[in-house]
């Protein structure tokens, strides 16, 4: 049995990149937040490392790519084109594992080999028909006479769409940093209600039980692909385009959690009960019976529901930009009083969302007795949902 808040595994990464959006401000290597202290590679005029020990040890990965990119400076290739030609030079050097520690029983042999592509689906599928063109074309181009064939670039560029965590920095903002592959951590399935979390310290990918497990194996194991703070239809949205699954999990099969997880307020105003819907019927009160829905009811709840998702990206978004924590809780506040007597405010994932985010800035401006307050009452929400 693996006990609750056990490590049951930590990976360094395959191959990494830093965004390019944290250029300038973080280590290409180590991902260190030192903006004053970085030194650039004076070759490619590109990279930029914390000290001569990060210098050294990302020159092996960055050698190649230095050249290419003296060549292409200042028409660089995103992110994802970087991340891949490592893949490919790493495979050609013949290095196919990372330096990884796990805790599982039958844990099986991990190399690049191993994980996933998803080649002929991602080859197959037409949403995805430009995006794989554009990553060819900058792929060779970037690569030139080094390239490989293009089934080729896309065996890599599947196993990286599939299975690269985003490497997060959870006490500086922005939260997102970079990009790696992880051989170990990608071995795990999903579920919308996982039993094991991930964290990261610097670029060092660590798993620890959420819950005790029963069974100590990575088959019994299970992390998140999609966001958990979301209604089941959203989270099969992003899982099926990006994943090709139709989500099945215990979560996903309970109808009585995801329409709590959309419940609305009580018309009646003396009564605190969620009101359930289910298909385009609201359900009788079970606390007051109140089953007076308007028309006016109905579509306000249909208008806030539908604006709600896209509002919170877009904010969220903001927050992984860096946006300043004040004027992302000034929206908060803004859209909180808009869902406010229509959405129900201690169940309804939408306001959970738009709370949680309002949580954060004010952690970020160490305004904890706000966060406090918020964090704990979204908590049992969350707990429901997760």
């Amino acid at each position: 049995m693996a006990r609750q808040g056990s490590m049951l595994m930590s990976a360094l990464p395959f191959s990494h990149v830093l965004y390019d959006s944290e250029r300038g401000k973080r280590c290409d290597e180590c991902f260190s937040l030192r903006s004053d202290e970085l030194k650039r590679c004076v070759a490619c005029k590109f990279a930029s490392y914390c000290d001569k020990k990060c210098q050294q040890k990302a020159w092996i990965d960055h050698k190649k790519e230095c050249q290419h990119l003296k060549l292409m400076t200042p028409a660089v290739p995103d992110e994802a084109v970087r991340l891949l030609s490592r893949i490919i030079y790493k495979i050609r050097r013949g290095v196919l594992e990372a330096k990884e520690w796990n805790q599982f029983e039958n844990y099986p042999e991990r190399t690049i080999h191993h994980v996933i592509s998803h080649r002929e689906l991602i080859k197959n599928d037409p949403a995805m028909k430009r995006k794989v063109a554009t990553i060819l074309y900058e792929t060779r181009r970037f690569m030139a006479n080094d390239s490989p064939s293009d089934d080729d670039i896309l065996e890599i560029y599947g196993k990286v769409i599939m299975n690269a965590f985003v490497i997060c920095d959870e006490l500086n903002q922005p939260m997102y940093v970079g990009c790696g592959m992880y051989i170990g951590p990608c071995i795990m399935d999903h579920s919308c209600y996982p039993n094991a979390i991930i964290t990261f310290s610097g670029i060092t990918l660590n798993v620890r039980a959420g819950t005790d497990i029963a069974v100590n194996d990575h088959k019994h194991t299970f992390i998140s692909y999609a966001e958990l703070l979301a209604p089941r239809e959203e989270r099969r949205a992003q899982l099926q385009p990006d994943y090709y699954f139709h989500c099945e999990c215990t979560q996903c099969s309970n109808d009585d959690i995801d329409r709590m997880m959309l419940s609305t307020k009580c018309p009646n105003a003396e009564c605190d009960a969620p009101i359930i819907r289910i298909g385009d019927d609201f359900q009788p009160c079970t606390a007051c019976t109140c089953s007076n829905f308007s028309a006016i009811y109905e579509s306000s709840v249909d208008e806030i529901t539908r604006w709600s998702p896209a509002v919170y990206h877009i904010l969220q978004q903001g927050e992984h930009n860096g946006k300043e924590p004040q004027a992302i809780l000034r929206e908060c506040v803004k859209y909180l009083q808009r869902q406010a007597g229509v959405l129900h405010p201690k169940w309804n994932v939408h306001v959970i969302r738009f709370k949680d985010l309002a949580a954060r800035c004010h952690f970020r401006m160490k305004a904890w007795t706000e966060a406090a307050r918020l964090v704990l009452d979204t908590l049992e929400a969350k707990r429901l949902q997760r």
